[in-house]
């Protein structure tokens, strides 16, 4: 996980503008499971477990999480590792992709919580929960949950909790991402007409910008960079994401040596 190249890249966007800087805290694409934890609460032997393939449902190649629930009711909990949200952060946000394997049983429910390291229950705080509406071939999708600032400064963690799902299949997780973001000093900005679209997109990331894009960068959640752009190379303000494994991206936008970073998908 190259997550300090990460943070580095996500670092640089320091401007003299009012636009959002958005700075990643803790990421795990599932691939090193050092300081997870599986909770079985319900102690019916039936846990979350770590498996490859999840392609087709729309997750990146590589390790995943699933939890069963084909029989009967499950009660079973992920928790990350813990890790520090600094001291004044600010618009705090979990981030996650998320899917059922199946495309008839996919009514899997999950809760998703946050508590302060060495203080009270895993399950004491709740900040999200919902039942999948979707499930089986290209159905994941990303999750965006907000975080309360009163977690800034201290040691936290998070924990998945699939419960109450009735004869369903496995519910899916991966790509987790925590961020903050501040708003920066007061101007015009040449990103305030800025966007890209469509998102997510299977084949083409069209920029829209009322000034001219200098230099385009995709990164991966690792932090490595998949592809480049100068402003010659940016024909007709599209750029061709069709040979991207799909997942969840990073679109580092410079112009007029001011850089903004937008996250889309590729489906």
């Amino acid at each position: 996980m190259k997550r300090f190249l990460l943070m580095m890249i996500m670092g640089t966007l320091v401007t003299t503008y009012t636009i959002k800087a958005q700075t990643t805290i803790w990421s795990s694409n599932c691939e090193n499971l050092a300081g997870w934890i599986w909770d079985d609460i319900d102690g019916d032997g039936n846990n979350w477990f770590y498996f490859t393939g999840g392609e087709n449902v729309g997750f990146q190649p590589g390790q995943f999480l699933a939890s069963p629930s084909m029989t009967g009711s499950q009660n079973n909990a992920i928790r990350t590792p813990v890790f520090n949200i600094p001291g004044g952060e600010s618009d705090l946000s979990l981030s996650f992709r998320i899917g059922a394997s199946s495309d008839t049983n996919y009514q899997e429910t999950y809760y998703v919580y946050i508590q302060e390291n060495g203080v009270g229950g895993a399950y004491d705080n709740l900040i999200h929960q919902a039942t999948l509406t979707d499930g089986g071939t290209g159905s994941a999708q990303d999750v965006s949950i907000s975080i309360p600032d009163i977690y800034a400064g201290k040691d936290v963690y998070l924990s998945i909790r699939h419960s109450n799902p009735v004869n369903q299949e496995f519910l899916m997780v991966d790509d987790f991402l925590v961020t903050s973001g501040q708003a920066l000093s007061v101007g015009d900005s040449d990103f305030e007409l800025f966007s890209i679209y469509p998102n997510p997109t299977r084949k083409v990331l069209n920029i829209y910008s009322n000034v001219p894009v200098d230099q385009a960068e995709v990164y991966n959640l690792l932090g490595q960079k998949v592809m480049a752009f100068n402003e010659s190379s940016l024909l007709n303000q599209k750029i061709d994401v069709s040979n991207l494994q799909t997942g969840n991206y990073l679109l580092k936008v410079t112009i007029n040596s001011e850089s903004q970073i937008y996250r889309f998908i590729k489906n």
